[in-house]
């Protein structure tokens, strides 16, 4: 009986709606898109958060020596380049769903959503309108998914930050309307005890949402280049110092505005190992850079914020003229997002905020969204990394080629003038 008296007040939150019924939609359609964005952000970026990584910590050294010969720099620049692969451009999304059990434990639970008053019901208080819808729908959503008839439909993969794919949400309205007047025994219900105006609000709050909601899309990449400057100071005590600096600047449209900088220690280990058959050092170095960019044709915006962290332990030798060198590295990464973003503009569209046959808003009446979300995301990621590469200096000009294995596979190259 309690749940009857509970659904009695979740249906009658049209009452409490804003004058327009299609504010409830389009609210209704932020926060799903919200509930959708969320979970799904953290597998569409992986593969980026992971090259990041792997290429940001690369191109640190050429050899494991470092002279003892004094004061000396190296001038230099190291480019990198990985291929994307066909498993690191699509995930396996989440719908934004519940269970009837999760459904009645967020009504009771809740104290942000309702307030149940099961002695007097009449002084029941509803908190929060569109989260209460929010929450109905994304239970009828997770039945509806399960019912073949019901004509809603989720894609089992998505693209990634590296994919190219349009997937969809396809909301089965129908079978909402169904569900509501009587194929959902509690909810229907409720529904035959309400008003006819009060059945009249509540299915054009449903007949308002839109058709299907869209997953990201993708940036179609197959490769990943970069590039970063770099100065190499030592000695002092067998120890070198490392320098990296990119000043902010407009990288393209996919990056945006880009800034970069990092510092590193590198320590010979060999200096304490007498006749030590190799050259052995052991390197740190700590790394960040920012991004700002408008994204997409609603122009949503985007801040990161990156922090990196890089240790190896390196090994080389000479043989004929040429060095041979290699490491074993630790890395981790951290990218802490701000995200202010619009509805895209098919849903802006659906919801009567843009015209039908139109990019371009028409105020008054068609003022498009101006109500922009904002999120914040974090993305971690470390790896261990092994490297193999090979190094020839001709006078005071070095160059060096080596391949570098980790979750994200890249071969460098880099180019250097000592002094």
């Amino acid at each position: 009986m309690n749940k009857y008296i509970i659904l009695f007040f979740v249906m009658s939150i049209a009452v409490f709606a804003q004058p327009q019924q299609n504010d409830i939609n389009i609210e209704v359609t932020r926060r799903v898109s919200v509930e959708l964005l969320g979970p799904n952000a953290d597998p569409f970026m992986q593969p980026l958060t992971q090259t990041l990584n792997a290429t940001a910590n690369s191109r640190f050294f050429r050899t494991a020596e470092i002279p003892d010969t004094g004061f000396y720099f190296r001038v230099g620049v190291g480019s990198m380049i990985g291929f994307v692969r066909d498993d690191q451009k699509t995930y396996t999304p989440f719908a934004p769903v519940i269970s009837q059990d999760q459904f009645f434990q967020r009504i009771v639970n809740d104290k942000d959503l309702v307030k149940i008053n099961l002695l007097n019901p009449t002084q029941t208080q509803i908190v929060d309108t569109t989260g209460l819808v929010v929450v109905i729908m994304k239970y009828l959503f997770g039945k509806g998914l399960n019912d073949p008839a019901s004509g809603f439909s989720f894609p089992d993969s998505a693209a990634t930050v590296y994919g190219n794919r349009d997937e969809k949400f396809v909301i089965g309205k129908q079978y909402l309307v169904d569900q509501v007047s009587g194929g959902d025994q509690l909810l229907g219900t409720v529904y035959n005890a309400l008003t006819p105006e009060l059945k009249q609000s509540i299915m054009s709050t449903i007949n308002g949402l839109p058709s299907y909601l869209t997953l990201a899309r993708g940036a179609n990449v197959n490769t990943v280049v970069a590039g970063v400057p770099q100065v190499e100071i030592g000695s002092f005590m067998g120890t070198e110092l490392l320098l990296r600096y990119i000043p902010p600047i407009k990288y393209d449209t996919v990056v945006g505005k880009f800034s970069f900088w990092g510092i590193g220690i590198k320590h010979s280990v060999d200096q304490y190992w007498k006749n030590a058959p190799v050259n052995l050092a052991a390197q740190f170095v700590y790394q960040g850079s920012s991004i700002e960019n408008s994204v997409g044709a609603t122009n949503s915006q985007l801040s990161a914020n990156t922090t990196i962290m890089g240790a190896n332990i390196q090994a080389s030798t000479e043989w004929k003229g040429f060095t041979f060198y290699s490491a074993f590295a630790y890395e981790e990464i951290k990218i802490n997002t701000d995200f202010t973003f619009y509805l895209p503009k098919e849903l802006q569209r659906q919801l009567g905020l843009l015209p039908l046959d139109s990019d371009e808003p028409r105020p008054p009446m068609y003022p498009g969204d101006q109500r922009p979300q904002y999120t914040n995301a974090v993305f971690k990621d470390n790896a261990v990394k092994f490297t193999l590469g090979i190094s020839k200096t001709f006078g005071s000009l070095g160059i060096c080629l080596d391949y570098n294995i980790s979750k994200f596979n890249i071969v460098t190259l880099g180019l250097d003038v000592g002094f």
